[in-house]
């Protein structure tokens, strides 16, 4: 990084673009963010997120940080009908290892993407520019030789056409591109090798669709998640409440057991979950959309903190870097842990500050990426690497985490302290969690039912 604070470019306006740009305007004149969309003028869907038709999740972690960012939008979110679940009191969960107990553990916010992310565009909007349907055909290096040290901007151009690209100088170039990024070619050109990367995919599809809360509908449970029983089955459920009196239905299957896009084919896939309850709940509740699939889910790390050199100027950001399957719901939250991590390195000495972010920002999702592919792994038809040995013996000790954790509200609560990115794995090996992981006698409930009020409870407690 140069001295310099003038102007800095954003390419793409995903969630982990927004909370860069966010960061940005405290520390730079000027910030512009780039994107091949046009911004939808409301809490709509755009092609440039396609994942966004599916069940979106924002753990504890993350919640906190874009809570920092941009005080009140939780408020903000839940006057917009928001619901705030228990979590997993509010949810019938139904984990590898059977039922968990409904205890008090945590809290989330079961908002869509594009009402998370219209409401930060909307808070933002006063303090950037926004150059809309433009996309950035490669950077512009500064100086000459082999190995350009410092990117001084983008080459832009309307999208989708093979126009003449025009410079936009920038003193700092965040990529927010995603799966998609161009980074690595560009880095190439700026004479830079070519990055590792690592690959982890469970060959995962899923698909979604929006239902109609029935009216009156008061079963004793807010949201359902089934997950599979991984090798021996390989299907996933989740049902959602979300703004708007609707729920969100997102079906997924590894090993190519890909849920269908047809009516009766996704009901049938429902209908093959290891419990009946969700496929109960959406047989007879009103579709309010049609049904769509989506099928990019590898992990997939782009190595650039193992690269020999980095150049000043650029950095790349959120899945760009690292993307985790998204059935885990952890990639928001890493990008807002990076977000984080990028306003630490620009409020102190400006030296090195884009390779620091490089080798910050793998750190910030190790965990993710640990608790991803650990579970991927467990799927036979998992592609990547050979999975090494002590990691299986970590999965084995992860599986009794989990058994513990559906029944010991202590060992659940640090379970979900993982997921949620406010402890790092490591942290299930404390003495105080394996003593009673190790120490777990206890059954979880056999069925749904168990974990239901007693009839006219409901009732009661309403009164």
């Amino acid at each position: 990084m140069t001295e310099s604070r003038e102007h800095a470019v954003v390419i793409g306006g995903s969630l982990a673009g927004l909370l860069a740009a966010r960061v940005l305007t405290d520390h730079f004149d000027k910030v512009t963010v780039i994107d091949r969309d046009r911004f939808p003028a409301d809490a709509a869907f755009r092609p440039g997120i396609p994942q966004s038709r599916h069940l979106h999740v924002l753990w504890t972690k993350g919640l906190e940080i874009v809570e920092d960012l941009f005080p009140g939008i939780e408020a903000e979110l839940l006057a917009a009908g928001v619901p705030e679940l228990g979590i997993p009191k509010d949810v019938l969960w139904l984990t590898a290892a059977g039922w968990r107990r409904r205890f008090g553990v945590t809290r989330m916010l079961t908002f869509s993407r594009p009402l998370l992310d219209w409401t930060i565009r909307q808070r933002l909007a006063p303090r950037l520019t926004v150059l809309a349907h433009h996309e950035v055909t490669g950077l512009i290096p500064a100086g000459s030789g082999s190995q350009h040290k410092h990117v001084a901007g983008v080459e832009v151009r309307e999208a989708g056409t093979n126009g003449t690209s025009a410079p936009i100088r920038a003193d700092l170039v965040v990529d927010a591109t995603g799966r998609t990024s161009r980074a690595p070619e560009w880095l190439v050109l700026l004479g830079y090798p070519f990055p590792k990367e690592t690959k982890v995919d469970p060959l995962l599809g899923y698909t979604s669709r929006y239902y109609a809360i029935p009216e009156g509908f008061d079963p004793g449970w807010q949201a359902l998640y089934l997950q599979a029983e991984a090798p021996r089955t390989k299907r996933t459920g989740g049902l959602f409440p979300q703004e708007g009196g609707r729920w969100i239905c997102s079906l997924s299957g590894a090993g190519r057991d890909y849920p269908p896009t047809s009516e009766d084919g996704f009901l049938d896939f429902a209908r093959g979950l290891r419990d009946p309850v969700l496929y109960d709940a959406i047989r007879t509740a009103e579709p309010l959309t049609p049904i769509t699939a989506f099928r990019r889910t590898a992990n997939h790390r782009r190595h650039y903190e193992r690269l020999p050199a980095w150049p000043d100027g650029f950095i790349a950001v959120g899945d760009s870097v690292c993307a985790f399957n998204p059935i885990y719901g952890q990639g928001m939250s890493v990008a807002a842990l990076q977000a984080v991590v990028l306003d630490e390195l620009l409020s102190g000495d400006p030296t090195g500050v884009t390779r620091a972010f490089q080798r910050r920002a793998k750190r910030c999702g190790s965990g993710a990426w640990l608790v991803a592919t650990g579970e991927d792994f467990r799927y036979p038809g998992t592609e990547g690497a050979p999975i090494r040995p002590h990691n299986r013996i970590i999965n084995r000790y992860v599986s009794r985490v989990v058994a513990a954790a559906n029944v010991d509200e202590q060992v659940c609560a640090a379970l979900l302290d993982v997921l949620a990115l406010q402890q790092e794995p490591p942290s299930l090996f404390r003495p105080s969690v394996l003593r009673r992981v190790l120490l777990n006698r206890a059954r979880p409930p056999t069925s749904s039912a168990d974990l239901l009020p007693e009839p006219g409870a409901l009732e009661a407690a309403r009164h």
